[in-house]
């Protein structure tokens, strides 16, 4: 179960990415600016970033659901 553990953490850990990020929609906090988001490419913008933490989150989960067995 150590994997579902790490795999929770990073879960987590992009998550609260994701969450600062948003809450920095405009500006005021200066995690965006510091990606770089100011001149931003067609494929990369704030809400691309956004995009790319959600697959990352839902992919972890796929990963976790096929690799826990059940007890019993």
């Amino acid at each position: 179960m150590a994997g579902y553990r790490i795999i929770s953490l990073i879960q987590g850990v992009i998550s609260l990415f994701l969450a600062l990020s948003i809450l920095d929609a405009d500006g005021l906090i200066g995690m965006n600016a510091a990606f770089g988001f100011a001149v931003a490419a067609s494929w990369w913008s704030m809400y691309a970033f956004w995009a790319y933490l959600i697959a990352l989150i839902a992919i972890l989960q796929v990963v976790k659901a096929f690799t826990v067995r059940e007890r019993g």
